[in-house]
């Protein structure tokens, strides 16, 4: 299958679901981790452009660990919206990627910029499968009936999953590829006073908990006309 997670900063993934991307990696599927933003304001002190390129070298750093394709769309970051440039851009993320499974923030999450990826990849869900709409660089994918599931709320606030992942085996990779972004895992300890390795671990080990495993990932699925799922897709 082709796997897809559409997240709005370089880090998001690693902290909300690269235990479950690493799995479907060594069980031989494709697997494709789109950043929407260069996360270039995500510090106090670096400048914009030079944190950019910093980030995007980190994502970079941490898809190839597991052999995933990345697309870097390059948005500034905290400055996403659910407009049409924006929308042509994420019709066009989803094409490249033609996915079977597709992965991405809660439409309840704290950011803006998660709300807002959400949103888009919801809306440009049908229309990668068009051929005729307007203004787009990629062309049309497979009209197929991809299975969207949308990855955990940081600190588990506001999200009941409906399916799990174990992830024990893989809970070190996942650490691995989050160790990769230490701009961020450096600018959360400064600014929030957020330990990332740690709180990973924690909310990891609480979804075990539910899921009966040492460590697990959560993710609740969308359930819309033509959606519906007749077997796990989840590895």
């Amino acid at each position: 299958m082709n796997i897809l997670c559409v997240a709005a900063h370089p880090d998001d993934m690693e902290i909300l679901c690269a235990g479950t991307l690493i799995r479907y990696a060594r069980e031989g599927h494709k697997v494709t981790m789109a950043i929407f933003t260069s996360g270039n304001m995500g510090d106090a002190r670096i400048p914009p452009d030079e944190l950019g390129k910093i980030r995007e070298k980190e994502a970079r750093d941490a898809a190839a660990i597991i052999n995933a394709n990345l697309i870097w769309a390059g948005v500034m970051d905290e400055h996403v919206f659910p407009d049409r440039e924006q929308r042509r851009l994420m019709i066009d993320i989803l094409r490249e990627a033609d996915p079977d499974v597709i992965f991405t923030h809660s439409p309840n999450d704290y950011h803006p910029d998660h709300r807002y990826v959400s949103q888009l990849v919801f809306d440009a869900y049908f229309q990668k499968g068009l051929p005729f709409i307007p203004g787009q660089s990629k062309p049309a994918c497979r009209f197929g009936h991809a299975q969207l599931y949308y990855m955990d709320n940081l600190g588990g606030i506001g999200l009941l999953p409906s399916e799990y992942v174990d992830i024990s085996e893989v809970m070190d990779v996942k650490l691995q590829m989050l160790a990769c972004h230490k701009s961020q895992v450096e600018a959360m300890q400064e600014l929030a006073a957020t330990d990332l390795a740690d709180m990973v671990t924690v909310q990891a080990r609480f979804r075990g908990l539910a899921a009966g495993c040492r460590f697990a990932e959560g993710f609740t699925r969308l359930d819309a006309y033509q959606r519906g799922l007749t077997c796990r897709v989840l590895p």
